[in-house]
């Protein structure tokens, strides 16, 4: 019952994120329609896919379902959340949210990062032949877009900045603390994916 249900939880996500991808694709070859100012909440989906994940991902591990270490797992929600919550949602007329380098950046890391996990585990948990690309691709990729990531979000927080200040003050103090974070944030995330990368890459060897 639980491998069913997370095969189920796992292929909806990777095509929520899919989803996201295409659209972010589509926006840029069409000039960033999605990117234009106006909106109330800028992003929506996008928001959505990722409170879902993150909330389901939590309690996933709080249950035992999954063995992802609960601060590993908030680590990687937290960025994204500062980003999604604290300036989308909470901000949204702040210029980083329709900025088209940093945002388009950082959609397509995430985006390209999910369906790569998330689109491993379904074939893991739905007992199919994993190609030895997709299990490189999911130890591997994160070289590239993890950096892509942290540059992109640490550019919407600081174009944010500003309006921040303007209009919570007590806001951008928390980001004056959290910001410093990100550097030890992101070396723990990516020195944890390479012992991960080269446990399951040497055990793949041996088969």
């Amino acid at each position: 019952m639980a491998k069913s249900y997370l095969l189920l939880y796992n292929g909806a996500s990777a095509s929520l994120w899919a989803y996201i991808l295409y659209r972010c694709s589509i926006d840029i070859s069409n000039g960033y329609y999605s990117f234009a100012p106006g909106d109330d909440t800028p992003h929506k989906f996008l928001i959505a896919t990722q409170l879902f994940n993150s909330s389901f991902e939590f309690l996933h591990s709080v249950l035992g379902l999954v063995p992802t270490p609960i601060p590993t797992l908030l680590l990687q929600s937290f960025a994204r959340l500062i980003i999604l919550v604290g300036i989308c949602y909470v901000i949204p007329e702040s210029p980083a949210n329709y900025n088209i380098i940093t945002f388009a950046g950082l959609t397509l890391a995430w985006s390209v990062t999910e369906i790569i996990r998330y689109g491993f585990y379904v074939l893991k948990l739905g007992k199919f032949p994993v190609p030895y690309s997709v299990l490189w691709l999911r130890y591997s990729a994160f070289f590239v877009l993890y950096p892509l990531g942290l540059v992109c979000e640490s550019a919407t927080v600081y174009n944010s900045y500003e309006v921040i200040a303007t209009r919570l003050p007590g806001y951008s103090a928390f980001l004056k603390y959290a910001m410093p974070l990100y550097i030890p944030g992101f070396l723990y995330l990516y020195s944890y994916m390479i012992k991960q990368r080269k446990k399951v890459l040497n055990r793949e060897k041996q088969k």
